[in-house]
């Protein structure tokens, strides 16, 4: 059976380093095999210790892989957004849709291509939903507003022209 360090350490998947190294040495305090007389007790820290200083070790390797996917995806989405800036709209939503995360900026980033590729319903789906995750972005709140006005025009425009 695999090792689970988070149940190891007694620490949620969401700790930070400072929160898993204070629950690493409140455990090691505890169970340093230092603490216990020559016998079997000792034989069982030092194993129990060996296991506290894995689930450390898996924990913290775990963060790095964790900031490794996100400096991974900050590129990403910048290569996205040059895509976008060169107006290779389908190229952009091809690499958008190869994301494993869907943050704020992908949502963003998507609704724009969406934007520009004149699907303006799917569009402010996916504006709502980055406006949503980050109330307090401007731009995020200035597309998902052009992305309305946008659509009012177009049902506008689309009302007079059956008038004529």
């Amino acid at each position: 059976m695999a090792l689970n360090g988070y149940e190891v350490l007694n620490i949620p998947k969401t700790a930070t380093r400072e929160e898993i190294r204070t629950a690493y040495r409140d455990l090691a305090r505890r169970w340093h095999p230092d603490r216990f007389l020559p016998g079997p007790e000792r034989d069982w820290a030092n194993e129990r210790m060996a296991k506290i200083n894995a689930a450390y070790r898996l924990c913290l390797d775990g963060l790095k892989d964790a900031r490794l996917a996100v400096d991974n995806e900050d590129e990403a989405l910048r290569q996205v957004q040059a895509l976008i800036d060169d107006g290779k709209y389908q190229s952009a939503r091809k690499l958008l849709m190869g994301f494993d995360t869907r943050c704020a900026e992908w949502n963003y980033l998507f609704g724009y291509v969406l934007m520009n590729l004149s699907e303006t319903d799917k569009a402010l789906i996916y504006l709502s939903v980055a406006a949503h995750q980050k109330p307090k972005c401007v731009k995020y709140a200035r597309a998902l507003e052009d992305a309305q006005r946008q659509k009012a025009t177009r049902r506008l425009t689309a009302l007079f022209s059956r008038r004529r």
